[in-house]
């Protein structure tokens, strides 16, 4: 169904019936299948933990963030898993999964940094965002954020911060996102970060380029489409085989789909 949905192959609305069907009395989601089909970027996560928590900060994040790929952020249920996110923020503004955090427990990690960009990004995109959590979100990312973490292999970082600064208006926002486009651009054209990855921080930010990146659409599209395998999924040199692809190729059919229309546009 999302496949359909992204393709314009069927309404949005049945994909978000589809997630609203699966949401607990709380308002959470369940853990579905964005990290373990191969989501770049996403902090090594414990499923069997995850999986026996209803309140998973990973399942809730994952249905908000297909409604956004589907530009669905106003339907009925957004609202709950919204306020279900909302409550699981920490008194310092960020959001942690259990499972990623390190062995005390309580320091801020780069898997902390990750959660609280994409969480609270997409909690910015509702129409029941509040402005006190997302400011202390964006004052937590500011405390941890290290140009080093954004420019050295540091795509999750760079994810995470572009996600939150382009969709939440902050006082740091126009230092990272210069950061963070200059990070994409040359990981793009170094052949550090793939095509299909490096539209993906594009797709999760609404938005067709970064400050600080200077994208060519039509560049961007071929390097998406030279990335597709002979069994016309992507992501081929995946360790963990056909079922860990599916993310990534979920990106590139939406990835297509975005890119062509700003080209006919």
């Amino acid at each position: 169904m999302r496949a359909r949905v992204l393709c314009q192959a069927c309404p949005a609305e049945e994909l978000t019936e589809a997630i609203a069907a699966t949401q607990f009395e709380d308002g959470s989601l369940p853990v579905s299948t964005l990290i373990s089909g191969g989501a770049p970027g996403f902090p090594s996560t414990s499923f069997d933990s995850l999986e026996s928590d209803p309140r998973s900060i990973v399942g809730t994040l994952e249905g908000l963030l297909m409604a956004a790929d589907a530009k669905q952020m106003h339907a009925a249920w957004v609202e709950r898993a919204a306020e279900a996110l909302a409550g699981l923020q920490a008194s310092d503004g960020a959001f942690r999964v259990p499972s990623a955090m390190d062995g005390a427990g309580n320091a801020a990690t780069q898997a902390d940094v990750f959660w609280t960009g994409m969480v609270a990004g997409v909690l910015g995109q509702t129409p029941v965002s509040r402005p006190g959590l997302l400011e202390a979100a964006g004052e937590f990312l500011e405390s941890q954020f290290e140009p080093e973490s954004i420019e050295q292999d540091g795509y999750s970082a760079l994810m995470a911060n572009a996600h939150f600064f382009t969709n939440v208006a902050h006082d740091f926002g126009d230092e990272a996102l210069q950061w963070c486009g200059r990070a994409l651009e040359k990981g793009f054209r170094s052949r550090q970060i793939d095509a299909v990855s490096t539209v993906r921080v594009l797709l999760t930010c609404d938005a067709q380029a970064l400050p600080g990146a200077t994208f060519d659409v039509t560049e961007l599209l071929e390097g998406v489409l030279a990335e597709q395998a002979g069994d016309a999924g992507f992501a081929e040199l995946s360790l963990g085989g056909v079922a860990a692809r599916t993310s990534q190729t979920f990106d590139a059919m939406l990835a297509i789909v975005r890119l062509c229309g700003a080209i006919v546009d």
